[in-house]
């Protein structure tokens, strides 16, 4: 009898592990500590998508073993691996670097023909892939987030699969920046007119794909899928 309850809390609690939970944590400028609001953070494993909110709060749905990437404009990247006891853990905090401090005026002035975006792309790659030139960089950081929690590639992979998969991970939060630079509260409050809550959960309800938006890269096609899209939010 005692054998076959301890079977089943042993079960119990692979199946809480295996259920996805809600990661709450708070995003911040690492240098000024002010928090950042509209970043986005996405579950690599289950896709989900959320917005940060004034305050720099944001609750993702997310289990152990999962992989945040967070993005917002101007900053540098930074990916979180969920653990249990990361999602029991209360006050968690997720400082990002402010791009602008790797910007200098030379570097500026040798590109005046890139938009700001692509300025920032361009130093969010140096920024990712600076720790070696065989692309042995962490997946996750450590330091930056403070709780100590990593992965590195090149535990993982050879080198040629460990380039591999470090591209294939920029590439994929290369894509939430290039969305964050269409679809942001500046542009949208050009357009529309709401409270910051029902701003957020627009934006989060709506979000479009990577794809649409490289499909449609008019300032105009971005207007008529604003416009399409608030008509339904305010019939809910």
């Amino acid at each position: 009898m005692k054998k076959n309850c301890v079977l089943v809390l042993l079960a119990m609690l692979v199946l809480q592990n295996l259920t996805a939970q809600n990661f709450k944590a708070t995003i911040k400028d690492s240098l000024t500590k002010e928090p950042i609001y509209f970043a986005s953070i996405t579950n690599l494993n289950n896709k989900k998508t959320v917005l940060s909110n004034e305050k720099g709060i944001f609750s993702i749905p997310a289990k152990a073993g999962d992989i945040l990437s967070i993005a917002s404009i101007s900053y540098s990247f930074d990916t979180i691996k969920v653990t249990a006891a990361l999602l029991q853990q209360p006050g968690y905090v997720v400082h990002l670097h402010p791009l602008s401090n790797l910007l200098n005026e030379v570097t500026v002035k040798a590109h005046r023909g890139y938009s700001a975006y692509q300025l920032d792309s361009i130093h969010r790659r140096k920024d990712f892939f600076s720790t070696t030139t065989d692309y042995t960089i962490p997946t996750v950081s450590n330091g930056n987030s403070g709780v100590g929690m990593g992965i590195n590639i090149d535990h993982f992979f050879g080198p040629d699969k460990r380039k591999r998969e470090a591209i294939k991970l920029f590439n994929r939060m290369e894509q939430e920046h290039y969305i964050n630079y269409r679809f942001n509260p500046t542009v949208l409050k050009q357009y529309v007119t709401l409270p910051t809550d029902s701003l957020l959960l627009f934006m989060e309800t709506y979000r479009p794909s990577f794809k649409w938006l490289r499909q449609h890269p008019s300032k105009e096609d971005l207007i008529y899928y604003i416009n399409d899209k608030l008509k339904l939010f305010l019939k809910q």
